[in-house]
This record gives C-alpha cells, sequence and structure tokens, in this order.
C-alpha cells in the first residue's frame, strides 16, 4: 500500500472514530436532556393538579402544566380533567396505573395523571431536534469534505519527498552517485535526506579512493612481477648469468609482494565490519622488550639506537594489533630515520588514557603530506624511493580507531617526528 493510500486510510478511520464519539456525546445529551424534560413536564403538572385540587392559586403561568391533565380526589374519582384525558366514573386498570399521588401534610389528598407526550413529540422540542439534524448533517458532510481534502494534502506532501528519497536510493544501489540528494518535506525527512546526502558522498569519496588503490596495488604488483620476468626470461634464453646475486635481487623483488599482499590482508581484516577487539592486559615491560628484540638486526645496520620509556605497568588492549601497529612505526622510524641517531618509545598515562609515542630523528615531513599519511597507498615525495607498501600507517590509523583512539602525527626540523597515540582507560576486558 502507497503512502498515499495509508495516509488517506489514516485520515479516514480518525474521522469515522470523531463521528462514532460524537454520535455516542449527541446519545448522551438527548438522553439527559429527556430526563430532565420530563422532570420539568412532571414536577408542572403536579404543581398545577394540587393548585387545582386545594383551590391554590399561587401558581405561576411559568409553572402552569399546559398538556392533558386528569385530576381525581383521594377516592381517586375524576374530579377534572384537560384536553380530553381522564374519564367519567371508575377508572380503568390502565389509567389506575398512571395515577400519582397528591400529599398534604403527610397525606393523601388525591390524585393525577399525564398523557403520554413525548420529548420528541413536543413541538419546540422537535423543531429544535430537526434544526441540529440538519446542523449536524451538514457539519458531517464539511468535516468530510475538508478531510479528505486534507488527507489528500498531506499524503501528497509527504509521499512527493518520500518518493524522492525511494528514488534516490533506488538509483544509487544501482551504481549512480551523480544526483545530489536536495532535502525536502518534514524535519525527519530531512534528517533521513541529510544522512542520504552524506552517505552518497562519502560513497564517492570511498569510490575515487578505492579506483586509485585498485591503480595503486596494480601498479606496485606490475613492478616486481615484471622485474622477476626479465630476470627469469633473460636467465632461460641466456642473456644473463643465473648466480647469487641476481638471486638475491629477485628474492627482494618477490619479499616486496610478498609484504604487499601481507599488509592488503591484514587491512582488510581490520576493515571488516566483524572484526573484534580481543581486550587484555599486557605487561608493558614485556611489549617494549619484544619489540626492541623484533628490530635489532635492522637498528645495527643503521647504528640506530632503540630506548624504551615506560610510567605504567599495564597497556588494554588487543596485545597483537597493538604490537602490529606501534611494529609498523618503529620500522617506519629506522626507515625514514638518520642513522646513529636514538629511536625512542614511551608508554605513560595521558588523561583518561594510556599514549604511546614513538620518535625519531630525520627528515621532516612535509606538512602537506602529514595529513594524507593514513590514507591507503598514499606515499610521500619523501618516501616515493624507498621500499614498503604504503598500507604501513592505514594499518596503525584502523588499529588505533579500533581502540577507541586516534593517531597524532608531528614533525619538524628541529625536534623530529613524533607518531601517538592514546588508548581509553575506558576499555574493558
Amino acid at each position: 500500500m502507497t503512502l498515499v493510500k495509508k495516509t488517506f486510510l489514516v485520515f479516514l478511520i480518525a474521522f469515522v472514530i470523531q463521528l462514532a464519539i460524537v454520535a455516542l456525546l449527541i446519545g448522551f445529551g438527548y438522553r439527559q436532556s429527556e430526563t430532565q424534560w420530563s422532570r420539568v413536564r412532571d414536577s408542572q403538572a403536579y404543581s398545577t393538579a394540587r393548585s387545582l385540587l386545594l383551590q391554590d392559586s399561587l401558581v405561576s403561568d411559568a409553572d402552569s402544566y399546559d398538556g392533558q391533565l386528569a385530576i381525581y380526589d383521594a377516592d381517586r374519582q375524576l374530579l377534572q380533567s384537560t384536553r380530553g384525558m381522564g374519564m367519567h366514573g371508575n377508572m380503568g386498570r390502565n389509567m389506575l396505573a398512571q395515577l400519582k399521588p397528591i400529599q398534604e401534610d403527610g397525606k393523601v389528598v388525591g390524585y393525577y395523571a399525564t398523557g403520554d407526550v413525548s420529548f420528541g413529540s413536543d413541538t419546540a422540542n422537535k423543531t429544535l431536534i430537526q434544526t441540529m439534524i440538519v446542523v449536524l448533517f451538514i457539519s458531517l458532510v464539511l468535516s468530510f469534505g475538508i478531510s479528505i481534502i486534507a488527507a489528500l494534502y498531506f499524503s501528497r506532501r509527504v509521499s512527493r519527498p518520500a518518493d524522492h528519497l525511494a528514488r534516490s536510493l533506488s538509483k544509487m544501489t544501482s551504481g549512480d552517485l551523480s544526483s545530489p540528494i536536495v532535502p525536502e518535506g518534514s524535519d525527519e525527512l530531512i534528517q533521513i535526506a541529510q544522512s542520504i546526502e552524506r552517505l552518497r558522498v562519502n560513497l564517492i569519496g570511498e569510490q575515487t579512493v578505492r579506483s586509485q588503490w585498485s591503480q595503486d596495488i596494480a601498479h606496485d604488483l606490475r613492478t616486481p612481477v615484471a622485474s622477476v620476468k626479465a630476470q627469469l626470461e633473460g636467465m632461460i634464453d641466456g642473456v644473463l648469468q643465473p648466480d647469487v646475486p641476481r638471486f638475491e635481487r629477485t628474492m627482494r623483488e618477490l619479499e616486496r609482494m610478498e609484504v604487499l599482499i601481507q599488509d592488503l590482508e591484514m587491512l582488510m581484516r581490520l576493515e571488516s565490519p566483524e572484526t573484534e577487539v580481543h581486550y587484555e592486559k599486557i605487561p608493558v615491560v614485556h611489549f617494549l622488550r619484544d619489540l626492541s628484540d623484533q628490530f635489532d638486526a635492522q637498528l645495527q645496520r643503521k647504528s640506530m639506537k632503540l630506548v624504551t620509556h615506560s610510567s605504567v605497568e599495564f597497556l588494554v588492549g588487543d596485545a597483537v594489533l597493538l604490537s602490529r601497529a606501534v611494529a609498523n612505526l618503529i620500522h617506519n622510524a629506522i626507515r625514514y630515520g638518520n642513522e646513529e641517531t636514538e629511536i625512542t618509545v614511551s608508554v605513560h598515562q595521558q588523561g583518561n588514557g594510556i599514549q604511546t609515542r614513538v620518535h625519531n630523528v630525520g627528515n621532516p615531513i612535509p606538512l602537506q603530506d602529514i595529513s594524507k599519511l593514513t590514507e591507503r597507498m598514499y606515499r610521500g615525495e619523501y618516501a616515493r624511493s624507498t621500499p614498503g607498501s604504503g598500507l604501513g600507517l592505514t594499518i596503525v590509523d584502523r588499529i588505533v580507531k579500533l581502540h577507541g583512539g586516534l593517531l597524532s602525527i608531528v614533525s619538524s626540523e628541529d625536534d623530529g617526528t613524533c607518531f601517538s597515540f592514546i588508548i581509553p582507560t575506558s576499555s574493558t576486558i
């Protein structure tokens, strides 16, 4: 069922409910008026009959009874009647049952009876009821017409922007992201449209990044594959000598491809919605010692030294992921740091979290590159001549975000380069 039909149906049901309520209220009011009218009429009949029976002239014209009235003495003999009411001689059984006593000083001095006059048969009441029926009928027709017009108006006003959103979403699901979403309609629909527009913009950005990423991956894989292929073809054709140095160069190219594939696999796993962080208490001393041992050989090749500092006993987080994140930062610090310098890794309490910092001395990162370092496959001008997959910092950034933290990068000529992140202490294990 379309939104227009649903809205119209809701208005129609509301109208029927209102009609039923009005009918109940009118019926209740009619019964109340009928009861009150009967009481007043009976009071007037009693006053008139008593006045005539006791020869009392104190009854006013407003209190006099103008309908059929029969007055009887204490022996139930007819004394007087008006408008053909009553009968001569003895009372019939039906009339006897209708007699109402008139008392004076606690004694019955006579009886009276009234004709069968209903509330609706009274001339004034009949006119009033007829007028009310006409007014009610006109009101119902007008109310029904207004309800239909209002239902159509509101349903179309709601359905038009909703239909527009539905068409836009349909185009987006088919891959067409070219048309911007224009917010219109109610506040709720405007919020939905704004959210969809943000999603569209994000999808366009993600689409662009993925396209560039695919091209970069193809380029980074094509180069070592072409190199290995050329080496092997040269050795097969006898053009190149199959010696140890040549095999070592070929192995380095294969290792480069292996690193890229491993980093791609790692990043895809981290970006999966099913990825879970397994929190645990990580002894900081062991954590830093394992990292130092991991990079001994690389540090010695550049005559560098790894210095660690810590003021906390435990770090809460996923040990495997955090070890990978800090290892990537240390690997970058060794790659881009100056020879015979120190790399400092520190873990300290910082506000409501634990801060981990990796600092090295080397050429500063250009300011325009800092904000792009965590993008997939991005490698600044300073890093293009060095090996690597271009995914290391992207993996670090994703691991930090999975822990509820934020990666910070500061680099300058005087102070060197510092990568840091804070893991909130609210993380639970």
